[in-house]
This record gives structure tokens, sequence and C-alpha cells, in this order.
């Protein structure tokens, strides 16, 4: 070792002693002892193996690959030629870089296990994911001390990476279009209402239109989102789109007019007969459900609502049996659950309807990508009696998750869903759950 690195060695270090030298270079000199775990020893200085005291420069990407994509895509060489198509690295060095060959080092399972990440913190495939919130070349241009600070990096969305959320085949976005829809919606509520307002700012594409209306629709600015549907339900060549009627209904039900929700979706599923759409017949039973629960208010009849939480219940199984999906299936757990309270079931048939949503739960096809897939977690865990970790996860999560990322519809149908429960299910920790979740909701 030369003068040069002994000097960058001192400055590195912080270096005050000549038995901190001889320590330092010993350890310089022995790459190949690196311990896996460097929460447990801060000592390791072996540049290619450690990024400082942190997580190895490799190791964030199989922690990722490791967790949230390995049964997705099935092998290393899948995974290496997915990246590449996106990066400029060549396959053998993006090889190098995951095998973290280097130092020979295997990743340790007590790393993940320490850090505590969430599974929210992706979404939907592994490439998407890196695209819109990593970049992809801050994997390997950017230098983190943890794979944690890795995943909680802040990324901001820019105008490349902003997906619009409506688009339709045979009428392609304008650049300009595509433009617009970033610049108006990726602001703050009051700001997307005030743009919303100037009726320029609505010209465009029925696609165009659609956006506008369904970031409106997120952000709870519902009669601005209604606004915006009436205009392309005057559109002839538009009004029977699916995605439009779905929003419309979705707009009534938020409205409490699930009647007139309930009346569009049935004139929506026949005209899409043979074809069984699951997002509509869900949509059905959530109308059904509230609109029975609304009539309850007002006229107290018992077995009215059983009929209708029946008949809702017996739409979501269906949707369930045909799709294996995780929201119908919670949906009708919860629906189960409520009418274990309605008739006081006793204590055998309230083991078995837990036995048989354990049953339900670990047979679904769960992913966890967006708000909805993460919250159905934290619901099984309230239909199951568990509270306390349900409300440990919902902190955890709070704390790690990039606030853009739970939109005030989002907030807003969890909590309404919690307290049609509790109507019914009157423990105290579930209040405290739903208190949780007030807390953040905007003023």
């Amino acid at each position: 070792m030369d003068l040069v690195e002994v000097e960058k060695l001192l400055v590195k270090y912080g270096i005050q002693s000549l038995d901190e030298l001889e320590y330092y270079l010993d350890i310089d000199n022995a790459k190949d002892e690196c311990i896996d775990d460097p929460e447990e020893d801060r000592n390791c200085i072996n540049s290619k193996c450690y990024e400082e005291v942190g997580v190895p420069d490799c190791r964030k990407i199989i922690e990722v690959y490791n967790k949230y994509f390995k049964h997705d895509i099935k092998s290393k060489k899948v995974f290496i030629e997915h990246l590449s198509k996106h990066i400029n690295k060549s396959k053998s060095s993006i090889e190098n870089y995951l095998s973290c060959k280097s130092c020979n080092q295997q990743m340790a399972k007590s790393i993940q296990n320490s850090l505590k990440i969430s599974d929210v913190d992706f979404k939907q495939d592994f490439c998407f994911n890196l695209e819109r919130k990593f970049n992809y070349h801050t994997l390997f241009e950017i230098e983190y001390l943890s794979v944690k600070q890795f995943l909680l990096k802040d990324h901001e969305i820019t105008k490349d990476s902003f997906k619009e959320a409506f688009s339709q085949n045979n009428e392609v976005l304008t650049v300009e279009e595509k433009e617009a829809i970033f610049n108006l919606t990726y602001v703050s509520k009051e700001e997307l209402k005030r743009n919303l307002l100037n009726i320029e700012n609505i010209e465009g594409s029925n696609s165009y239109k659609m956006n506008l209306a369904l970031a409106a629709f997120n952000r709870n600015l519902i009669e601005e989102s209604s606004e915006i549907v009436n205009i392309l339900l005057h559109d002839d060549t538009f009004q029977n789109n699916k995605e439009l009627l779905q929003l419309k209904a979705k707009i009534l039900s938020s409205q409490k007019q699930d009647k007139e929700a309930i009346a569009l979706l049935n004139k929506l599923i026949e005209m899409t007969n043979p074809e069984i759409d699951t997002e509509t017949n869900n949509l059905l039973a959530a109308s059904i459900k509230r609109e029975a629960f609304n009539e309850f208010l007002l006229y107290s009849d018992e077995e009215q609502l059983v009929d209708r939480l029946t008949h809702a219940k017996d739409i979501y199984f269906s949707v369930y049996r045909l799709n294996n999906d995780y929201y119908p299936a919670l949906n009708y757990m919860y629906l189960e659950a409520m009418q274990c309270y309605i008739e006081n079931a006793d204590v055998a048939k309230i083991k078995h309807m837990h036995n048989e949503f354990e049953t339900i739960w670990k047979n679904l096809h769960h992913k966890i990508n967006d708000w909805w897939s993460y919250i159905v977690s934290i619901e099984y865990l309230i239909l199951q009696g568990e509270y306390s970790e349900a409300l440990t996860q919902l902190r955890e999560h709070f704390s790690t998750t990039d606030t853009y990322e739970i939109n005030d519809f989002n907030l807003i149908s969890t909590i309404r869903q919690l307290e049609l429960y509790a109507n019914f299910c009157s423990d105290k920790e579930l209040k405290d759950i739903i208190d949780f979740l007030k807390e953040y909701l905007p003023e």
C-alpha cells in the first residue's frame, strides 16, 4: 500500500494514532474476512463489500429480488435480462453486481429481518416499481448506507415516470395531454381543485378527461369529478364506456345515492353480458351493502338487513370463486362476520367462521402492490380479532411510506368500511384503529 492509499485511509476513517492505522491496514489487506451483518460489526472497511458501515452495494438488489420478486421472476437469469433492457449495463456486469463476486459474500437473512422492511414499499411488478420510484440508474450510481435507507429514499415522480390512470387502445393520449395531466394533477389537493375549475384545463380527448376525473375522485374532489363525468356522459361515442359508468357509480355511492348506483351497475351488467366483469359486480355488492345499512338505520328492519347482506355476500363469494382475488374474499368475510354478530352466533359458529377465513386467506392471490392490497392484510387481522398486531403494522406502515401513496379516497373508504363493521363489533381496539387512521385525514 502506497502513501496515497494510506492518506485516504487516514481521512476516510479519522485515524489519529498508529495503533488505529495498524488495525485498519490489517483489515484492509484481509478483504475476504468480511462478516455478513454490518449491524453487528461496524469495523469492516472493504469498500467493495460494504458501503461504509452499511449494506454492500449489490445487496440492496438481492434484498429486493429475494423478498419481493423471487416468485414472479423465477430465475436470476430472467431477472438479469429484465434489468438489462432498462439500464445501460451489460448482462455480465449486472450478474457480477447481483452475485457480489468482488467479495464472494452471501446475503444474510438476518439483515432483512432486522430492517423490518414493509412489503408495501414495492409496487406491482419489479420493473414498473424501479422505473417509477428508483429510476434504475440509482441502483448503481447512488450510495446508501443500508437497504432500508435505499427503500425509504424519497425519489420524486417526474413527467417521465408518471403513469396515466386511463387510456383507450383506439385513442392515444398526445404528449401534450400526458404532460398536462401530470402538471394539473400532481399538485396539492387545493391546487388540483383550482385547476379543475378552469374550463380550459378540461378541454381534450375523452381519455384526457377521464384521467382528470379519476384524479379528482381519488383526492375526494367528488363534485369536480362528477362535473367531468357528466360532460363525458353527453358524448355519444363514450357514454357507454365501462370505466366511465363504473366511476359514475362510485360517485353516486360517495354521494349516498346507492339506489341510483345499483340501477346503473345492473344496467352495466346487462350491457356486458355474457361477460362477467368482476369490478362491476364488486361495486354492485358494495352499493347493496351500503344501501342495506342505510335502510336499517331508518327502519330498523333486521330481517331485511340480513336478506340484503346475504345478497351482497353471495355476489362477493361468486366473484371470489371466479378469480380468487383478495377484495371480494375480504368483503365476503366482513359480511359473514357481521351476520354472526347480528344473529348472536355461538362460540362454535364463530370458531368455524375464523377457521374458514384462515383457509380462504391462505389460498388467495394476494400480492401487495398498492394501498388496497396492503390494507386488506390489516383488515384480515381485524376480522380475526388480532387488533394489537393490526395497529402495530399500521403504525410501522405510516412511518415508512411516502404520503403521496395514500390518497384521501383510500383513507376515507377504509375508515367507512371499518365504521360499518364497528356498528356490530363494539371492541374498543377496533375504535383505536379507526381513530389512528383518522389522524391522517386531511383537515
